[in-house]
């Protein structure tokens, strides 16, 4: 697992984020950079004061979540591009909440068709888990093996192409054993590979039942009060990631959540999108900026904030 714990010398760096020590025990400041990436950090871009943006909209993200009475490490803002939050074990993975088959859940489930016009929407949201950790395939290595993420971009990713048989945040199937297999190709066969369960049934339940689906539930009840010109704002999917505090075990919500970490669409919408996709598409990066700016406002607006 990953820890974000730091000494006076050593800071724990990210692509667009820095932690370094809390000036409280057990605490961490979460420093968000001017920076967005796309295709598994195959793109980067630097955007003046994006850095402040997100980290407004996870302080207002995670503010409104403590008013649901969802545990989080948030404990307050410390400067517009910096939170202090409780320090956690974190755990290398990603719980994906979905309303909307859309994205890569398609490629995954292919009895699921993009529909612009009228995008399949679950009656209850659909939850998934993925491995930060890619899985790394021979000839790479004698035996499929997983790396971690900084360590395999640094190995396999290059001139903006991931080479064959590495697989980045690949999904997990639970069962008996967590198995691995390609985010973007249907879940058939035989997995890439077998990894060790690192929730038990009891923790999975509760990071499921009793925070990330909560989690999203509360967040989609605010976005849709929100108007916009072309609507309410629907909330299409979500990526949350969790640790168990230091000071005493207890998982939590934690990381960010902000417009990187969404899909949402005013009016119900695809080609109105507000989130990160934008810049994932390639649209003008002054455009991206807007939304942000945009999306922060909207966030202001959340209960409990």
């Amino acid at each position: 697992m990953e820890v974000y714990t730091v000494n006076n010398n050593v800071l724990t760096e990210g692509k667009t984020k820095l932690i370094q020590k809390g000036n409280k025990p057990y605490t961490v400041k979460i420093v968000a950079k001017d920076f967005l990436t796309g295709g598994d950090a195959a793109r980067k871009e630097e955007i003046t004061d994006i850095g402040i943006q997100k980290t407004k909209q996870a302080s207002n993200v995670f503010k409104m979540l403590e008013f649901n009475n969802i545990s989080t490490s948030f404990i307050e803002l410390i400067s517009p591009n910096t939170m202090l939050c409780d320090e956690c074990e974190m755990l290398p993975l990603e719980f994906v909440v979905r309303r909307y088959a859309w994205g890569s859940f398609l490629l995954r489930n292919n009895q699921y068709k993009k529909d612009i016009q009228n995008p399949h929407r679950f009656n209850k949201p659909v939850w998934e888990i993925f491995h930060k950790h890619s899985a790394v395939m021979p000839p790479h290595v004698n035996e499929p093996m997983q790396m971690e993420e900084n360590k395999a971009r640094d190995k396999f990713l290059k001139d903006g192409e991931w080479a064959l048989g590495v697989y980045t945040d690949p999904y997990i199937k639970i069962g008996d054993q967590w198995e691995l297999y390609s985010a973007k190709d249907p879940i058939a066969g035989k997995s890439l590979m077998s990894t060790p369960s690192l929730l038990n049934a009891e923790e999975l339940n509760k990071a499921v039942n009793n925070i990330i689906v909560p989690s999203f539930e509360a967040l989609e009840n605010n976005w849709m009060k929100i108007s916009t010109v072309d609507g309410p704002v629907h909330l299409v999917d979500i990526k949350f990631e969790l640790g168990f505090r230091t000071k005493d075990k207890v998982l939590v919500l934690s990381d960010v959540v902000d417009n990187d970490s969404w899909r949402i669409w005013p009016g119900g919408r695809p080609d109105k999108q507000l989130d990160k996709q934008s810049f994932r598409e390639g649209e003008n990066l002054s455009n991206v900026s807007n939304k942000y700016q945009l999306v922060t406002e909207l966030t202001n607006q959340f209960k409990g904030i």
